[in-house]
């Protein structure tokens, strides 16, 4: 009798969590046909449940060196499936905010951010959902040629 309840239930989680990461998953592929010209430098999976009431948003965060004189394309690829439409902030290394892939007073967001950097350094690229909504996305730094 286990057999025949644990088979089904098995089989549902396998089906929806395999459906979840592929979508996610695929991701990749069409964020970086994004690339133009573009020189590809790293990419980031990004996947956030919805943000809990009372709870902090949801966000992960990654470090990276940048060089000063160089323009880097900062962009990001949100899956249509869910709900949560990908931002992307980035901090010098005195966590001052200095570029975000949305402009706040026009509730707008950017479809890419052209990021010429002035000071080498260590950068921080957070990501997060807008209205802390559940998403899933794939962040992309790439250079210009």
């Amino acid at each position: 009798m286990k057999k025949i309840i644990i088979f089904p239930i098995l089989f549902f989680v396998m089906f929806f969590a395999t459906k979840t990461y592929s979508q996610c998953g695929s991701l990749l592929d069409i964020c970086h046909g994004k690339l133009d010209n573009a020189r590809f430098l790293k990419s980031w999976p990004i996947q956030l449940p919805e943000q809990e009431r009372g709870e902090a948003l949801p966000q992960v965060s990654f470090k990276m060196p940048l060089s000063s004189g160089n323009t880097y394309k900062i962009f990001a690829c949100s899956a249509e499936e869910l709900p949560g439409k990908v931002i992307i902030s980035i901090r010098n290394h005195n966590e001052d905010l200095v570029i975000t892939s949305y402009l706040v007073e026009e509730k707008r967001h950017l479809p890419l951010i052209m990021f010429p950097v002035a000071m080498s350094g260590i950068y921080t690229f957070s990501f997060y959902f807008e209205d802390g909504k559940e998403g899933c996305a794939v962040g992309v730094v790439s250079s210009e040629k």
